[in-house]
């Protein structure tokens, strides 16, 4: 009779069959290691009151710590994290390559005056979309891509700043309303 109830059980999946050839001694550990972390949860944060809070204030240097003194900590652990993501966004972006970011902001430009075209189109592309509407702004993003794939490094940096100079002056087309 017993092993018919054993037959009639759904079959185990691969992470229940796992833990169940397991040996029980591991099993146990697992468990009881599951149990502490619960517990060590529960008494460092469930049961962080305010004399432990007053406390940390305490360790820290505060004499006599009072809500004020936690929230101008807290204040200025905000100030901190936000400047640390201020700094990041800032060594992101200058880990950006310079060429795309200016061949981004012509195109920006160009979809705002109702130019359609796809976000990564390339220079050859966008100058052929422009036809001969644009010259001046054609010839200047085949310029970009003559001088993006040139071989040489230190001619590349000056001609990037030529049309980064350029870039303004370019008689863009007016944005649609």
């Amino acid at each position: 009779r017993v092993g018919s109830f054993q037959r009639l059980q759904p079959q185990r999946g691969v992470i229940a069959s796992t833990i169940g050839s397991m040996s029980p001694g591991l099993s146990q550990n697992l468990r009881a290691a599951w149990e502490a972390m619960n517990n060590g949860w529960n008494q460092w944060v469930l049961n962080y009151t305010q004399t432990k809070q007053l406390n940390l204030l305490k360790d820290i240097g505060f004499e006599s710590p009072s809500w004020e003194d936690l929230l101008y900590l807290l204040l200025g652990i905000l100030v901190a994290v936000s400047l640390c993501g201020a700094l990041w966004t800032l060594w992101e972006k200058s880990r950006h390559d310079p060429w795309l970011r200016l061949l981004w902001r012509a195109r920006k430009r160009l979809v705002k005056a109702g130019i359609a075209m796809a976000p990564n189109s390339p220079p050859r592309s966008i100058a052929e979309r422009l036809g001969p509407k644009h010259p001046e702004i054609r010839d200047w993003l085949l310029r970009m891509e003559a001088q993006r794939y040139r071989a040489a490094n230190g001619p590349r940096l000056l001609a990037l700043a030529g049309l980064q100079r350029e870039f303004s002056q370019l008689p863009w087309p007016k944005p649609q309303k």
